[in-house]
């Protein structure tokens, strides 16, 4: 199969080399002109310094030449470059799938599903779970989620291996909602273990983080089964607990007194954790609930409000 990968980041080049692994053809678009060029150069995505490149991956800044006899799209941009992207991409998609394996919202706190299908005719899907890139890049067994509608069953055996595990859902809405609040969770263990407040409260967070985001998946329309699955407490586990997890070092450093610029600024990859929190205010309000651990993380970040405070409220 020719698939298309839209973003080089680390999440984009580690599922190009997983489906390399799997003998289909690989396109990857890196924004960045100098980027794609060493990446297709050199073999080696600087993020993942250690795993080469198959030869059946290309690399180009390019997205006529990328997406050019493209059977299948994966779009693994930052979350807030999702919709520029496909706006970009566009004129050179058809009907094929899109398979979303972006986690987090769109402006206006939209789901990622809804702005692409503004812009494009094909099904779309989502690829979600504890999957962190330096592991699915190096053949370690994990497992996904796809969710979506009809045909994803046929997509799943293109993407399943005996060391990626591919599960099922319908729940598309519910999916998202869990693979992007987890990253605000994870900020809050993360923001909990640099001041030092011990495993107590870790659990305490993850735990009644993961009821606040079901609570709101719940008010869109998710199915509660699905924040018990891989998309929903399987990510919240990795992700608060990895040492791969940007948004726990994030959350981390915060915690230990450092400014959050700062950090960022310091930051190869992106954080979505951070992006997704500045959403939460306005969720809140659109549903008409009260979310104190994920406000909280808000607060914390923007407002610079005590963590003790949020831990009380929450």
């Amino acid at each position: 199969m020719n698939i298309t990968i839209l973003g080089g980041g680390s999440w984009g080049t580690a599922l190009a080399i997983h489906l390399a692994r799997k003998q289909h053809q690989v396109k990857v678009w890196e924004f960045f002109p100098e980027q794609a060029e060493e990446m297709q150069e050199k073999r080696v995505c600087r993020l993942l310094p250690e795993e080469k490149l198959p030869a059946t991956i290309t690399v180009s800044s390019q997205l006529g030449p990328v997406l050019s006899g493209s059977e299948l799209v994966i779009v693994a941009v930052p979350s807030d470059k999702v919709e520029s992207a496909i706006i970009a991409a566009q004129q050179f998609i058809s009907r094929q799938p899109i398979i979303l394996a972006s986690k987090g919202f769109a402006a206006g706190a939209r789901l990622l599903s809804e702005v692409v299908k503004e812009h494009v005719s094909g099904e779309i899907y989502c690829l979600y779970g504890p999957t962190h890139a330096e592991e699915v890049c190096r053949g370690q067994f994990s497992g996904i989620v796809l969710a979506g509608g009809k045909g994803k069953t046929k997509l799943k055996k293109e993407i399943e291996s005996k060391d990626l595990k591919v599960e099922l859902s319908n729940d598309i809405i519910g999916v998202q909602v869990a693979a992007a609040l987890k990253n605000v969770i994870a900020v809050l263990v993360g923001i909990i273990e640099g001041k030092s407040l011990g495993d107590n409260a870790r659990a305490y967070v993850m735990t009644k983080g993961l009821a606040e985001i079901k609570q709101l998946g719940r008010n869109w329309g998710a199915r509660k089964e699905t924040f018990y699955g891989l998309t929903g407490l399987g990510d919240l586990m990795v992700t608060c607990g990895s040492r791969h997890s940007r948004n726990f070092y994030v959350g981390k450093e915060v915690g230990k007194g450092r400014k959050l610029d700062q950090v960022l600024a310091e930051m190869n990859m992106v954080a979505e954790g951070v992006t997704t929190t500045k959403y939460i205010p306005e969720l809140c309000r659109k549903f008409q609930i009260r979310l104190p651990l994920l406000e909280g993380t808000s607060a914390v970040l923007f407002e610079g409000k005590e963590i003790r405070a949020v831990l009380e409220e929450g």
